[in-house]
């Protein structure tokens, strides 16, 4: 829980309980890649995340992810940065791993596209 505790921080996976949802709205306990900066993490009630999905997909706001015992991946992956949502805090459940350094960038770039902020 935040107020003034950092209990998960940018880059971590977590399980995140995404229900209830509408639409099109990606479903279910699944990890999500924390991308809230955390000072915002420490402080606020809650935190942005982005869902994986498993599989493979090609698009521009998707980033494929190879399973590993860092990010804790039980199988490859894609985070679906279309997704990309506010949660509160209490839906982030157990720690599933971390993100490689080498996905930043292209989810970096993702957002951008997702966003639209791009300099």
């Amino acid at each position: 829980m935040p107020k003034n505790n950092l209990t998960y921080q940018r880059g971590e996976i977590h399980w995140v309980r995404l229900e209830p949802t509408v639409g099109a709205e990606t479903q279910k306990i699944r990890p999500c890649l924390i991308v809230q900066n955390d000072i915002m993490n420490q402080y606020g009630l809650l935190t942005i995340v982005i869902p994986f999905r498993s599989g493979y997909k090609q698009a521009p706001y998707i980033v494929n992810v190879e399973a590993s015992s860092t990010n804790g991946l039980d199988k490859d992956s894609f985070i679906d940065v279309g997704q990309i949502r506010a949660v509160d805090h209490s839906r982030i459940l157990g720690l599933v791993g971390e993100i490689e350094n080498q996905y930043w960038q292209p989810i970096y770039i993702a957002v951008n596209i997702v966003l639209g902020f791009s300099l």
